[in-house]
């Protein structure tokens, strides 16, 4: 873990990170039949970082030190808000319209790299027009976008913290160990998740415990899969590829989580879907592209 994978394993790994993350949604899904999403956040983000902890002997660097810690906790926070603002806006919201709009944080990223220094080659732009087109294709039914309402609102501020923790990620990566980094972000998302769960929701003990025997399936995916491996593969990866091509790559957790829901829930794969596909797919690539080797970002 203290080494930086190439630029080719670190985009594979986003893929894969992708790939956990969109598969995740159907145990999320389901896992809300059991538990509030407070408590189910923080048995999840609980229970990942354990499993990490297990690792440190092996994998651990460095001791992360005051600053680390703090930087740590701070990822911890921004991925709580996140993760909370999304699940409160997609209570008032479809599914598809929330996958959208969340997916607005590929143009944020870039367009707070601007504010900080960082000189974005051309493509980017496109790049993140035809992936977040691509997106619309495959998230939104015709005429399902014809209003905003008030979770449309919450689901958006979730897409400024989403793109926030890709860039803390990226700064932290470049000083700090990433397995340490996962195990401290992931213990204070389990910590606040669990203050709101005491502030929000029943807390009867017997209701929790019959909840996690119910969702036990849920919580082991969401647990392991996505949190224990696929926000460590995250942070890792992050070592070598930029935050705005991050952003793009893990946007793939969108045609994931379609593919999870056709063949795990048998939900319809139509024409439109798969022009998305290809259209993010498109994006992506071009974002990948080097044009007479001028690099993606560059310090001015």
């Amino acid at each position: 873990m203290r080494l930086a994978p190439s630029p080719v394993i670190g985009n594979l790994l986003m893929v894969i990170t992708a790939a956990l993350w969109g598969f995740a949604f159907v145990a999320q899904k389901t896992g809300m039949d059991y538990l509030g999403p407070f408590m189910f956040s923080a048995i999840r983000f609980a229970f990942g970082a354990s499993c990490l902890v297990f690792l440190l002997r092996w994998f651990g660097g460095p001791k992360l030190g005051r600053k680390g810690i703090i930087l740590a906790v701070l990822m911890g926070v921004v991925l709580t808000f996140g993760a909370m603002l999304q699940q409160i806006g997609i209570v008032e919201t479809t599914a598809g319209k929330s996958a959208f709009i969340t997916a607005i944080y590929i143009l944020l990223v870039p367009v707070f790299l601007s504010f900080t220094g960082k000189k974005l080659s051309f493509q980017i732009w496109p790049a993140a027009g035809l992936t977040l087109f691509g997106l619309y294709l495959l998230s939104i039914k015709e005429g399902e976008i014809s209003g905003i309402n008030q979770g449309d609102f919450w689901v958006l501020a979730s897409a400024i913290f989403w793109a926030m923790h890709i860039l803390l990620i990226e700064k932290a990566v470049r000083r700090y160990d990433p397995l340490r980094l996962s195990i401290v972000q992931f213990y204070t998302c389990a910590l606040l998740s669990l203050l709101g769960s005491i502030l929000f929701e029943p807390m009867e003990l017997a209701t929790i415990w019959t909840g996690v025997k119910g969702g036990l399936l849920e919580l082991a995916y969401a647990s392991i899969a996505s949190v224990a491996i696929a926000y460590t593969l995250q942070v890792f990866a992050q070592r070598s590829v930029p935050s705005h091509q991050a952003a793009l790559v893990l946007s793939l957790e969108a045609v994931f989580g379609v593919i999870g829901g056709v063949w795990i829930l048998g939900e319809e794969l139509t024409l439109r879907m798969l022009l998305g596909f290809s259209l993010m797919f498109a994006g992506i690539v071009l974002a990948q592209w080097r044009f007479k080797k001028t690099p993606l970002a560059e310090s001015v």
